[in-house]
């Protein structure tokens, strides 16, 4: 009675963005996964491997289980079995299961209409009376099922390994193998044909497939069948889908009182940047490369075989080009070496290229959300929270949980070392968050790599003592103490890069100029509260000082039931005795609170 993991649904079975409903986007790791569950499947199948039968008072966790678990018997023995009879209340829900073999019972009369000549087929049904009933019931607040009645006397011939694979409830097209026939049904490829070439690639022997090549037709015909129902089903979801996101993107944009955001990062997704492009015009419409490495696999693996290596390499180098020109040449050689012309994926990937490819998504601000390690923990952090039975509310309250967690740990902020005697560091120490002034440590460290040349306008050509890095063009204005650099650092994530810190040393700077240190990066920037008229600090420390007086006054009342009815009776008063002063008390005297904090966070 083993279980197995349930593949996570945040990352599993995603609808690809290409627009092809029969088009799901795998990972890496699922073709580990799948060759895993193969095994599991070929144990389980294994005729040596002892299994106990069922018996009368055996217990399962939910009647899945047990259907699996009687299941993978049947198979050992040399039958299959079927879903009778449920029985349901109320109170309990189904309550009641029977699960009998696939002959049990007997097939009902049919009427044939006169005139008409039908086959007669027989029917593998013959009253046999093996069977496993099932019961629920409550334990300790948990539902379990119970074997109630057990038989597995047959009044039929028992069918060996190789015969009852064939059997209708074992005879499964998995996953892998519908998306190879597809593709090869495609290509032009007949049904008999189609299943010699999975018997080639498996490396099995003919007939040893677990479907027969009928089950490869049916498959083929009900998929042709429903392919233009799902095509019109599927557009006019993309209609309902874009409305939808265009009354977000209205509902966003007036939550944040008509003011539109310079830079928004999402999935790979039709719906959503044709929403942005409608609704937000002047926003830049961002998605991450790891988003779309992620996808790469799933999209060129199968079609490229031993040649995925080489393109994953190509592809890797265009992500890394900094102009659209070099990015352009570079892509269309890619298409040519590689043949995609025709490819829905790559097709998919320019028209996006705008918002995916750093060479045009450089110079607009990100502040480090689009770097693989940001996202995957945020990838991580969402799988901890999501499951089957996650709902909103529920998904909500986690995250709050998390905030606060991470708001308790944050005003004991660790010391800060400083790596250099350079006084910029020491001023930035002071100012900066822990995690933004490792990075800036970081690049402060390696401008000391880097020699500088003045040029006649006041401009400087930034270059590495051993030519690692191209050189860079760093544009001083000296009236207004602004920097810009080629590399556009800056732009991006809101930090200077190496490049500009080197020139600022040059010019004998001590301290950078506060433009330089975004809010976002400050040491402060979580106890600023933004208003309608501007920025304003709050001083009004009475929240933290009000739960921590509730807190200790839960505590200490809490010791035993006389101190806490004394609590009750006395807070009571007081709190009722201070309402009615307060409620005395002139509103238009006084200087106004903010109060976008509250108790209940």
């Amino acid at each position: 009675m083993t279980s197995r993991p349930s593949k996570n649904i945040w990352i599993r079975r995603q609808q690809c963005p290409c627009g092809d409903w029969k088009c799901y986007v795998t990972y890496e790791g699922d073709a580990e996964e799948t060759s895993i569950a193969s095994q599991l499947v070929k144990n389980d199948t294994s005729p040596s491997e002892a299994m106990i039968s069922p018996y009368v008072g055996m217990v399962f966790k939910s009647d899945d289980d047990a259907f699996e678990y009687y299941g993978n018997f049947a198979r050992k023995n040399g039958f299959s079995i079927r879903k009778e009879r449920s029985r349901l209340s109320p109170q309990l829900g189904i309550y009641k299961r029977d699960f009998v073999c696939y002959r049990s019972g007997f097939a009902p009369v049919k009427k044939k209409p006169t005139g008409e000549h039908h086959r007669d087929r027989k029917s593998m049904r013959c009253g046999c009376d093996a069977k496993m009933y099932l019961s629920k019931e409550i334990v300790d607040g948990d539902s379990q099922w119970f074997v109630v009645q057990f038989s597995n006397v047959h009044n039929h011939e028992l069918l060996e390994d190789d015969q009852v694979r064939l059997l209708p409830a074992y005879r499964k097209i998995h996953e892998a193998d519908q998306e190879r026939i597809l593709l090869l049904s495609k290509a032009g490829f007949p049904i008999h044909r189609i299943v010699k070439v999975l018997e080639l690639e498996k490396g099995i022997q003919g007939g040893q497939l677990p479907f027969l090549e009928r089950d490869v037709r049916n498959f083929v015909q009900n998929r042709k069948k429903v392919v233009q129902e799902n095509d019109a089903l599927l557009t006019e979801k993309r209609e309902s889908d874009t409305m939808e996101l265009l009354e977000a993107c209205k509902t966003f944009v007036r939550f944040m009182r008509g003011n539109c955001p310079q830079t928004i990062l999402t999935d790979l997704d039709l719906g959503l940047r044709d929403a942005i492009q409608t609704d937000l015009p002047a926003t830049k419409h961002v998605i991450s490369v790891w988003n779309i490495l992620s996808k790469v696999y799933s999209w060129f693996f199968q079609p490229l075989g031993s040649r995925f290596a080489e393109f994953k390499s190509e592809f890797d180098t265009l992500c890394r080009l900094e102009t659209t020109e070099e990015f352009e040449l570079q892509w269309n050689q890619m298409i040519s070496v590689f043949r995609f012309n025709a490819d829905k994926h790559i097709a998919l990937l320019y028209s996006f290229r705008s918002s995916w490819a750093p060479s045009y998504t450089r110079g607009y601000l990100l502040a480090r959300m689009a770097t693989t390690v940001y996202l995957k923990s945020v990838d991580g952090f969402l799988k901890g929270i999501f499951n089957a039975q996650t709902c909103l509310r529920s998904f909500f309250e986690q995250v709050s949980i998390s905030a606060n967690f991470q708001n308790q740990a944050r005003p004991e902020m660790q010391y800060m070392y400083t790596k250099t005697c350079i006084p910029i560091e020491e001023h930035a120490r002071s100012i900066l968050t822990p995690f933004v002034f490792n990075e800036f440590q970081h690049e402060l460290a390696l401008s000391m790599q880097y020699a500088t040349s003045e040029m006649a306008n006041g401009s400087y050509i930034v270059r590495h003592f051993k030519k690692m890095d191209g050189e860079r063009l760093v544009i001083w204005v000296p009236e207004d103490e602004q920097i810009h650099c080629s590399c556009k650092e800056f732009e991006s994530s809101g930090l200077l890069c190496r490049h500009a810190l080197r020139v600022f040393i040059v010019k004998n700077y001590f301290q950078l100029p506060e433009k330089y240190y975004l809010n976002r990066w400050r040491r402060e920037s979580s106890l600023v509260f933004y208003e309608e008229n501007g920025t304003q600090h709050s001083n009004d420390d009475w929240i933290p000082e009000f739960q921590c007086l509730m807190e200790n006054l839960f505590a200490e009342s809490s010791i035993t039931r006389e101190r806490s009815d004394y609590a009750r009776s006395e807070l009571t008063k007081q709190v009722a005795r201070i309402l009615n002063e307060v409620g005395n008390m002139p509103e238009a005297e006084g200087v106004a609170m903010d109060v976008t904090l509250s108790p209940n966070g």
